[in-house]
């Protein structure tokens, strides 16, 4: 790379002890490209001043040229189908609120289904109780049974014996009858 130099004279006002008037200005690397001011200012007076953007800007300036170009209706596009879809949510979700304390949402004849479940559940817990009654029924049968055969059996009958016990029956009687008074007593025996 070559580089240019310019010199250019000096005032006498300028000199100082030791300098010869003339300075080296380094113009810049050649073959680099010209800057071009970023912009332009026009004075009153007829000057111009061009302003030219730092390193930094330019870094930006090549930054954004590399980003792809932004698409405006496409960005319109997607955040419609967003706002679309959140209000297909929303509509969703409060329609079944609504419907729930209106009560559209409940079977129209739940009633009957409840009540044939309630009756489905109730025969088979008569079933069940009819299954462990008849269990109990069988071990209690069993168990005297079991008692029968361990006890003794017998073959003795008690001779007949003269009952002594009797029974007072005495009726009153009510309305158009007058009562009869009977001051006997029949004793009836019982059999045993």
């Amino acid at each position: 790379m070559q580089r240019g130099f310019c010199t250019h004279y000096a005032f006498p006002e300028q000199l100082s002890k030791g300098d010869s008037g003339f300075e080296n200005v380094e113009l810049g690397v050649l073959g680099k490209k010209k800057k071009i001011p970023r912009r332009v200012i026009h004075f009153a007076s007829g000057e111009t001043m061009e302003e030219y953007s730092t390193d930094e800007e330019e870094d930006e300036q090549e930054k954004k040229d590399l980003l792809p170009p932004v698409d405006p209706v496409g960005i319109l596009l997607e955040k419609l189908l967003l706002m679309v879809y959140w209000a297909t949510i929303m509509c969703d979700f409060l329609g079944e609120k609504i419907a729930s304390v209106l009560g559209i949402s409940t079977p129209k004849y739940q009633y009957a289904i409840d009540e044939y479940y309630r009756m489905k559940r109730e025969e088979e817990e008569e079933e069940q109780e009819n299954k462990m009654s008849e269990e109990a029924e069988r071990q209690h049968q069993e168990q005297q049974n079991k008692a029968q055969a361990e006890a003794p059996v017998q073959t003795d009958q008690p001779g007949a014996t003269a009952c002594s016990s009797f029974v007072n029956v005495n009726f009153e009687n009510e309305g158009d009858c007058p009562p009869i008074a009977e001051n006997k007593q029949d004793v009836v025996p019982v059999p045993p």
